[in-house]
């Protein structure tokens, strides 16, 4: 089922400047308060992306209070695979800057074909900052793991929709502390089912004529690289298992 795998972050005791604490007379508003908030660490995380060999501290600090806020663990697992009944909003942008709508299918999907994929971050060097003097680089290993769909057991079973979760959250949740990217490829990968089948002859566009799979990837340092994969692995196996 798998290829070769290619590796697993709370530090806040009191909510953070403007996030409430719990109060039993306002669940919809805490509830709305604990999305904003949530949203709002997505998006820093991902302004975070090209300095996170020269940030590690803030990446981690950051990694770690998006498990708190979404208290995700796997224990939680069974609960509808990270709540899927939360409505949480991630925000995210296209390559050509304008913001993305994660209102859709999949938080991968580009406007102009509904092709599953992500924009690779820009690393801190092409942005000027080579890094901070004197810190020493480990040097990155790049790993990717392939996890095939089980839909011949289960062909009517929405796969997709279990791995993104609402709006994408699930898998946005599953990169935030696996610090791996996960894509989905293959059959049944585009929405558009029409659309797919015009694509998938064209350049760039061939794993649409492979089943329904999903890769996951790393690039991190040797030491941590396999233990992560093997976290995102275990995960994503436990969301493919369907729920009766």
């Amino acid at each position: 089922m798998m290829g070769e795998r290619i590796s697993r972050g709370s530090y806040f005791q009191y909510p953070p400047p403007g996030f409430p604490s719990v109060s039993p007379h306002r669940p919809s508003s805490i509830r709305t308060d604990r999305e904003r908030y949530l949203a709002e660490l997505f998006t820093e995380k991902e302004k975070l992306g090209p300095f996170t060999q020269v940030l590690p501290q803030c990446t981690g600090l950051l990694n770690q209070e998006i498990r708190r806020v979404s208290g995700f663990s796997p224990s939680l697992l069974d609960h509808e695979r990270f709540e899927h009944d939360s409505p949480i909003r991630s925000f995210g942008h296209h390559p050509n800057g304008r913001q993305m709508d994660l209102e859709g299918w999949s938080i991968m999907q580009t406007e102009e074909n509904g092709h599953l994929q992500r924009v690779a971050p820009v690393q801190a060097a092409s942005m000027g900052w080579p890094g901070l003097p004197g810190a020493p680089t480990r040097p990155l290993v790049k790993k990717v793991v392939r996890l095939n769909v089980p839909v011949d057991q289960y062909p009517s079973y929405n796969f997709v929709g279990r791995i993104l979760g609402p709006r994408g959250n699930s898998l946005k949740r599953v990169e935030a502390v696996t610090e791996c990217r996960v894509y989905i490829r293959g059959k049944g990968s585009v929405k558009d089912s029409v659309k797919e089948e015009k694509l998938k002859d064209k350049p760039g566009f061939e794993h649409l004529n492979e089943p329904l799979h999903v890769l996951v990837e790393a690039e991190l340092p040797e030491d941590v690289i396999n233990s992560r994969l093997d976290y995102a692995v275990a995960i994503l196996e436990n969301l493919l298992k369907p729920v009766v």
